[in-house]
């Protein structure tokens, strides 16, 4: 799927953690057992960093969210979350596929952290990541070039 990348702004809190709430929720409550929306939107709030996150944008639309960070060692996928109507048709794949080129122009790892209870382990491990640890309640997984 074809798909453009802008910068987020400040402008955007309010579109991204309604994002957030949608395609989190679910992960967290099988996760952590509940949702609070007070203690979510503050967690939210506190940690909300625009210069650092990308809006994905597909025909125009904000379809999502990019979080990647770049250090000279690696390439950490931080988030992305992807609205609902725009899950389950290749957009992720595509973002990953770039995402992966980029590693291997670089020759660098590309690592990310997944919920365990997040079906997108599938994706990560077609696309040939590894788990290189875990803990109570993720994945630590890893793609070398």
């Amino acid at each position: 799927m074809s798909h453009t990348l802008r910068a987020a702004t400040a402008a955007d809190r309010d579109w991204l953690w309604t994002l957030s709430r949608a395609t989190m929720k679910t992960h967290v409550e099988q996760t952590w057992g509940r949702w609070d929306d007070v203690e979510q939107a503050e967690r939210f709030q506190k940690n909300f960093q625009p210069q650092r996150l990308q809006i994905i944008v597909v025909n125009g639309h904000d379809a999502g969210l990019l979080h990647v960070e770049r250090t000279p060692a690696d390439i950490f996928l931080a988030s992305i979350l992807l609205a609902a109507e725009f899950q389950n048709r290749g957009l992720g794949t595509a973002i990953l596929h770039s995402l992966l080129a980029e590693a291997h122009r670089e020759k660098l790892p590309l690592r990310l952290q997944v919920l365990k209870v997040n079906p997108a382990r599938r994706l990560y491990e077609r696309l040939g990541f590894t788990v290189t640890a875990e803990t109570p309640t993720h994945y630590q997984m890893r793609w070398t070039p």
